[in-house]
C-alpha cells in the first residue's frame, strides 16, 4: 500500500467519524432554532408552550414563551423534528422542520387559533354550575339567592328561555303568583317562537300549578288537560301533574295522572310506587299492594326496594 493509499484511507476514516458523529448527534449540537407564538390576529400568545421532538433519537424539549410570544430552542442538531405550539384556548399548532446543527438563525413562527368549541363547552360547563347552585339554593329554600342567580343567568344568556321557568319557581314559592305567571308566560311564549312543544306543555302545567295554589280547581284543571293535550306523549310531564294533585292532598285526580304516566311508559316504576302510596292514602290495601308489586318487578335493585317489600309484608298480614 503506497502512501497516497494510506492518505486517502485516513481521510475517508475521518469521514465516516464525523459522519457518525453528526448522526450520533441528531438533535444535539450548535443548532438554534426561534421564532414567535401568536394568535391569528398576530398577537402574542404569552400563555403559550412549545415543544421539540425529533425523530430520529426521540430528543424532547418544552419551553415557555416570554412576554412578547418569543421562543427558542439551543444545542440542536441535524435532523428533522416536530414542533408544537399549545396554550389554553387555543387547537395545538403542529409543523414538521428540518433543522441544522450548523444553522444558528432558524425561524419558525407559529400561529395558534383559538378552540371555539372548547370555549363554548367552557361556558356551557360554568353556566351549569351557575344553574346548580341555584337550584341548590331554592332546595334549601334560600329564595331570594336562588332569584338573583337566576336572574343573572338570564340577563347573560337570553335565548336559554328555560331560565324562566326557574325564575317563575321561585316566584311561586315566595307566594308572588302574578309575577311567576309572568316568568311562566315569558318561557310559554319564546317556546312557542322556537316551536318547542314540550316547553310549552310545561309552561301550561306550570300555570295549572299556580292556579290550584290560587284554589281555582276549574282553570289548573283546563290548563293540565290543555298541558298533555299538547304533548300526549310525555310520561314526565303528566307525572309531574300527578304529583301537583297529590301534593295538594288531592289523591284521585293525582291517581288519574300516575296512571296516565304508566300508560304512556309502562316500564317506569316510579308512578307505581306512588300509585301504592296513593291508594294506600285512600285506604285501599289490596290496589296499593298491587301496585307496589308492579314497582318492584320493574325495579328490584331500587334503594326503595327493602322499604317496599316490609311495607307489602306489613300490608299483607293485616288481611
Amino acid at each position: 500500500m503506497n502512501r497516497m493509499s494510506k492518505k486517502t484511507l485516513a481521510v475517508m476514516a475521518s469521514l465516516l467519524v464525523v459522519s457518525s458523529a453528526i448522526f450520533a448527534q441528531a438533535g444535539r449540537g450548535k443548532g438554534r432554532l426561534s421564532g414567535k407564538v401568536v394568535d391569528e390576529k398576530g398577537e402574542p400568545v404569552i400563555t403559550a408552550q412549545v415543544k421539540i421532538e425529533f425523530e430520529k433519537n426521540g430528543l424532547k424539549d418544552t419551553t415557555t414563551v416570554n412576554n412578547k410570544g418569543e421562543y427558542a430552542f439551543i444545542g440542536l442538531g441535524t435532523g428533522q423534528c416536530i414542533v408544537t405550539a399549545s396554550a389554553d384556548g387555543y387547537l395545538d399548532s403542529f409543523h414538521v422542520k428540518q433543522v441544522s446543527q450548523f444553522d444558528l438563525h432558524q425561524i419558525l413562527n407559529l400561529v395558534l387559533k383559538e378552540d371555539k368549541e372548547k370555549k363554548i363547552r367552557l361556558q356551557d360547563e360554568a353556566a351549569l354550575l351557575e344553574i346548580d347552585k341555584g337550584n341548590q339554593l331554592f332546595s334549601e329554600r334560600k329564595f331570594d339567592e336562588a332569584l338573583a342567580i337566576y336572574q343573572n343567568f338570564a340577563a347573560n344568556n337570553p335565548t336559554i328561555y328555560q331560565i324562566y321557568f326557574n325564575i317563575g319557581d321561585v316566584l311561586r314559592e315566595k307566594g308572588e303568583f302574578d309575577k311567576a305567571n309572568e316568568q311562566y308566560n315569558i318561557a310559554m311564549a319564546k317556546a312557542k317562537e322556537k316551536a318547542d312543544i314540550v316547553m310549552q306543555a310545561k309552561a301550561l302545567a306550570s300555570l295549572g300549578e299556580i292556579c290550584l295554589r290560587q284554589e281555582k280547581l276549574k282553570e289548573a284543571q283546563e290548563l293540565f288537560t290543555q298541558s298533555i293535550a299538547l304533548n300526549p306523549k310525555d310520561e314526565i310531564l303528566a307525572y309531574n301533574v300527578a304529583e301537583i294533585f297529590f301534593g295538594r292532598n288531592q289523591v284521585d285526580k293525582a291517581i288519574e295522572y300516575y296512571n296516565l304516566a304508566t300508560q304512556i311508559k309502562p316500564e317506569w316504576s316510579e308512578p307505581y310506587l306512588k300509585l301504592g302510596y296513593a291508594y294506600l292514602n285512600k285506604g285501599e290495601m289490596d290496589k296499593a299492594v298491587e301496585q307496589l308489586n308492579e314497582f318492584l318487578k320493574r325495579d328490584p335493585e331500587s334503594p326503595q326496594a327493602p322499604v317496599v317489600k316490609s311495607l307489602i309484608e306489613s300490608l299483607t298480614k293485616k288481611k
